[in-house]
């Protein structure tokens, strides 16, 4: 226990900048992504196609800049890979990565406006009923498999404008 004490001792005497620092590399770092749980107005699932990585269909999503909201960076990054506009609903669930130091946050969202366009990180949007799902790759089924009647649910609750059918 003296140990402890003295040990913050010395660290509380420390200027804030280089306590900053020690914090800093004395923790691993994670990239934090953001995902979503795209819903239409009939409750099919949004999927995309990418160009890069695995081959089957995967949720929307990407990862957050240094000042930028959870779910700013949701609308931003489905904005840049579909064209699609969305409404970012409620945090479905948080959790480390699966293969690599990644927390990921996944949100309900469903669209309303815009319009797919290909683009250099996405080939094709589609909308899928969740009892007949193309091959998702396998932890974002799961996620789909959890929380689409969650966020199906929450989108009919909306009072703005319509879901918009991909």
């Amino acid at each position: 226990m003296y140990v402890w004490r003295l040990a913050g001792k010395i660290f509380n005497s420390i200027p804030v900048r280089w306590q900053r620092r020690i914090l800093d590399r004395a923790h691993p770092r994670f990239l934090v992504g953001v995902n979503g749980v795209g819903v239409t107005g009939d409750g099919n699932v949004v999927l995309a196609r990418h160009r890069f990585g695995s081959p089957q269909w995967r949720l929307l999503g990407g990862f957050i800049g240094r000042e930028e909201s959870f779910q700013d960076a949701l609308r931003r990054e489905i904005r840049e890979e579909t064209g699609l506009d969305v409404e970012v609903g409620p945090i479905l669930e948080a959790n480390t990565g699966h293969r690599w130091a990644r927390v990921e946050i996944v949100y309900a969202y469903r669209v309303i406006g815009g319009s797919f366009a290909p683009t250099n990180e996405v080939s094709e949007v589609g909308s899928f009923p969740p009892s007949r799902l193309p091959p998702v790759r396998a932890d974002q089924r799961g996620y789909v498999e959890r929380h689409t009647a969650g966020a199906v649910a929450w989108a009919r609750e909306r009072s703005g404008p319509a879901t918009i059918d991909v």
